[in-house]
């Protein structure tokens, strides 16, 4: 969610056209108003282009984008012409577990603080000086002042954005920053305490994260990304995964398999973010149909249904899962072309023995591999013949794997590991 939140336009047709200039480029989901719109107050010069009635006819053009609570300027006869609410002493909105408190100054401040607990943000405007202060624990921002800023400030409004606000002149310049979610280290009388977060926190962070670099000033490598292009970095960082596990067993080394599961998670966080992007799909629904299938895929585990040991588990897995996909695709349609082809070879096979009872036994696989080596002039085979006769040892070998329990892929890939490091060293 994005919000562009001023306050203090003072009636002045110059700066409140300047400031819904900027509104439209920032491209916000949201236009927070905190106050004193239409006059200039008896303590104020007249701002530049006083006119009310023109940032009465401006304002309601975004009627259905504003969010406005009353200043102290305020009177009910603005709400007769303006066509959004205006006469509100404050709004909440709930983000990343902190509760934001808009308001306008004069009735809650920091010196009569809100009643909202330690970590929730109070911003309102009134002063016409840019803040970021934390009083008693709770966070007070100041966007200062669309047409009348003070103290030395330049007339400016605030930014929200995952996580992040930008206060910013007029002119899109940007002043200052403050993150949400900047952890920092205090030091007190005995140690140093890290803030910590709770899970959901981290979780939506890294959400916030990734669709800002998919963000118009983001990175210019994740904004051109597609669910196409990505392929490739899935199967990549799906294999760099498998290896962190392969060396997690090894030396149980476990920062790296921690940064491994991290890049799968990145793949799911920006396939997800751009279905938002084409409005699709969000993150919230792929957890909602994982969350679903996982309970529904485990009837033993969240109903009444019984098993006895792994393989039953596995059973009534796959008797739901083709359940589910029974109008879908076939039973060996559905492995994916994309698997290397001996992992698609051992899951092919061993599904099709189960399904169409063409299982071959362990000796007759042993005795296809000899007799397609003993029994056939390999060195008279024509290119054709060369190639159906690799064909067939592969099959026989794919099958000798499923009889053995044994995985080709795995084992193929460690061999050439250890062919590497036989060759060139660790």
């Amino acid at each position: 969610m994005k919000l562009v939140i001023a306050s203090d336009i003072h009636g002045s047709k110059y700066y409140c056209e300047a400031l819904l200039q900027q509104y439209e480029k920032e491209k916000a989901d949201k236009l927070i108003l905190l106050g004193d719109l239409l006059y200039h107050g008896p303590r104020n010069d007249l701002p530049k282009e006083y006119n009310p009635k023109a940032v009465i006819e401006l304002l309601n053009k975004y009627k259905n984008e504003i969010l406005c609570v009353r200043g102290n300027c305020e009177a009910e006869v603005d709400q007769m012409v303006l066509e959004f609410p205006v006469l509100a002493d404050y709004s909440t909105m709930l983000e990343h577990g902190k509760m934001f408190f808009f308001t306008h100054g004069h009735l809650y401040n920091k010196e009569k603080l809100p009643p909202i607990k330690q970590g929730d943000y109070l911003i309102h405007g009134h002063t016409h000086i840019i803040a970021n202060e934390e009083i008693e624990g709770i966070r007070y921002l100041n966007p200062g002042s669309v047409s009348i800023a003070k103290g030395g400030n330049p007339n400016s409004y605030l930014v929200y954005e995952h996580g992040l606000f930008i206060w910013k002149k007029l002119d899109g310049t940007e002043l200052a920053r403050h993150d949400m979610f900047d952890i920092k280290k205090e030091e007190s009388d005995t140690q140093e305490e890290e803030e910590s977060h709770t899970l959901e926190e981290s979780f939506l962070r890294l959400v916030d994260i990734i669709a800002t670099l998919r963000s118009e000033n983001g990175c210019p490598w994740d904004k051109k990304q597609t669910h196409k292009s990505l392929e490739t970095c899935m199967i990549e960082e799906a294999y760099e995964l498998v290896e962190g596990i392969e060396i997690y067993e090894q030396t149980k080394d476990k920062e790296n398999l921690v940064e491994e599961l991290g890049d799968v998670l990145l793949q799911v966080l920006l396939h997800s973010q751009i279905g938002k992007e084409e409005k699709e799909f969000t993150i919230e629904d792929v957890i909602k149909r994982l969350s679903t299938k996982m309970i529904h895929r485990h009837p033993f585990v969240f109903g009444d249904t019984k098993v006895e040991n792994p393989e039953e588990a596995l059973k009534s897995w796959e008797s739901l899962k083709q359940m589910e996909k029974k109008e879908t695709k076939t039973p060996l349609k559905e492995i994916p072309t994309s698997f290397p082809a001996l992992l698609r070879g051992q899951k092919v096979w061993r599904k099709s023995e189960k399904i169409y009872g063409d299982e071959k036994t362990k000796e007759e696989c042993l005795k296809l591999i000899k007799d397609s080596i003993l029994d056939n002039k390999i060195e008279d085979f024509t290119k054709e013949e060369q190639e159906m006769f690799v064909t067939n040892l592969l099959i026989a070998i794919v099958n000798l794997g499923n009889g053995w329990g044994v995985n080709c892929e795995h084992l193929l890939s460690m061999a050439i590991t250890k062919k590497i490091e036989e060759k060139e060293g660790k």
